[in-house]
């Protein structure tokens, strides 16, 4: 959808090619990287597929990239217009590292909407996590959420600006299958909590499934 996932991962790219270590969560969310990140904690194949289709690219709507820019700014101008009594949202922006990090969580918070997580399955996220050599920090962190109760208020809490509700509302509909009601309360509570507009939200989910019905069959 438009270059938000674009933007995020050259910042972050960015950010880590200035550091002298590798690894972290900058590289979890790199150009190229969500997917394999989705691979490990996604369920659903159809969201897996898409994660890995434009992990390295931009989420483009509609099919193309002015369309996409057009669709995806009058979707902030109407989060924008939902948060209008919030006189501080919308003129700042939550730092990188803090961004990447909540990204990182709200994808196993989509991993873990369906309420089916067992032991067997964190013992595997973890093992698999670990291998990919994101280091420390990037293993604490999912091991914290893995423990944390779905809680979309305490993930929205922090959401400085429409892009960054966007992104985290975008993210987690593009990672989560809506075949449960459980999947489909979380993504409701989650929209309330970013005051997400039900037409964005519905425009988001036609705009998915149009996505997911391109992806070749496998």
């Amino acid at each position: 959808m438009n270059n938000w996932l674009q933007q995020i991962q050259s910042v972050l790219t960015k950010k880590s090619g200035e550091s002298k270590q590798g690894g972290g969560l900058s590289d979890m969310l790199a150009p190229g990287a969500l997917g394999g990140l989705a691979a490990m904690l996604i369920s659903s194949k159809s969201s897996r597929k898409l994660l890995t289709k434009y992990g390295g690219k931009a989420l483009i709507v509609g099919g193309g990239a002015a369309a996409g820019a057009v669709l995806w700014n009058k979707y902030k101008q109407r989060v924008s217009e939902a948060h209008q009594n919030e006189p501080d949202f919308g003129v700042a922006q939550t730092p990188v590292d803090l961004r990447a990090e909540r990204l990182v969580t709200a994808l196993v918070f989509a991993a873990k909407s369906d309420g089916h997580i067992d032991d067997q399955e964190r013992a595997a996220i973890e093992q698999n996590i670990h291998q990919s050599g994101y280091g420390q920090d990037a293993e604490q962190l999912i091991q914290k959420a893995m423990n944390r109760p779905l809680d979309p208020q305490w993930l929205s809490a922090d959401v400085k600006n429409e892009e960054e509700a966007l992104e985290l509302y975008f993210l987690s509909c593009a990672a989560i299958d809506v075949d449960h009601f459980m999947e489909r309360s979380y993504l409701s509570a989650l929209g309330d909590a970013l005051k997400i507009p039900q037409d964005v939200r519905d425009g988001i989910q036609q705009d998915l499934e149009a996505e997911k019905a391109r992806l070749p069959a496998s």
